[in-house]
């Protein structure tokens, strides 16, 4: 083995070290958090930091409000996805209503071609809490992978989409983001351009004193971004 070959694998050696040590300090820090119930009660214990973006006046947060029509949601399941690239991503494992309900999408006032976030509205209840969701069967869901298209509805629906018929709804927009609905399963589908991703992109569930969901949020970091970058001036 030349020396400059060892040379790389005590570095790749070093790092995965600290990747592993990292990882187990992560875990013993969320069992403590979570009251010993560990890493999933420390993420459900997360707050949105945004919230009032969609629970408050969009306005004063520096937000413009798009009605974006609707979805329509069976067998009380959702999912939010690439329907080009990854059609079959399992749902959220969240219990939803079903139904047809309204979507909003929350562009930034300064940046009016960029979509800050996508809210599903189940009602208009006060929020009391705040998740993160995992998808069923993936608990903790590490994907960070980059939507270049995305789709919210009935995984079903989401799943029978034609890819061809996607890409020219969202062509035929004429909006200042680009979005439309279609249909598959007799269901109606959101679809949208995100044109805005961070790794700080998360997914919320917001529920009220009963403890019934009553918005789902996608956020896709602007807002907090932003707001990040003005405290720091």
């Amino acid at each position: 083995m030349l020396k400059s070959q060892r040379h790389y694998y005590w570095i790749g050696g070093a790092i995965w070290g600290v990747l592993m040590l990292g990882g187990v300090a992560f875990v013993a820090g969320a069992t403590m958090w979570g009251d010993a119930e560990g890493i999933g009660e420390a993420f459900d214990s997360r707050v949105f930091p945004q919230s009032k973006v969609v629970t408050g006046d969009a306005e004063k947060q520096g937000a413009v409000v798009i009605e974006a029509g609707s979805v329509d949601i069976g067998a009380g399941r959702l999912t939010l996805t690439d329907p080009v690239e990854d059609p079959t991503r399992a749902p959220f494992d969240i219990d939803v209503p079903e139904g047809r309900f309204e979507v909003e999408i929350f562009v930034p006032a300064d940046a009016p071609k960029v979509i800050g976030m996508v809210a599903l509205r189940f009602s208009d209840a006060e929020v009391t809490t705040w998740e993160k969701p995992g998808r069923k069967s993936h608990p903790l869901d590490f994907d960070f992978g980059i939507d270049d298209l995305v789709a919210l509805g009935d995984p079903e629906a989401v799943a029978a989409l034609v890819a061809e018929e996607v890409k020219t709804a969202l062509e035929e927009s004429t909006g200042q983001v680009l979005y439309a609905t279609v249909s598959a399963e007799d269901r109606q589908v959101l679809i949208y351009d995100p044109n805005f991703e961070t790794f700080s992109a998360d997914v919320y569930a917001g529920y009220n004193a009963e403890g019934d969901v009553a918005l789902v949020v996608k956020d896709y970091g602007y807002f907090g971004t932003r707001a990040a970058l003005e405290d720091r001036e």
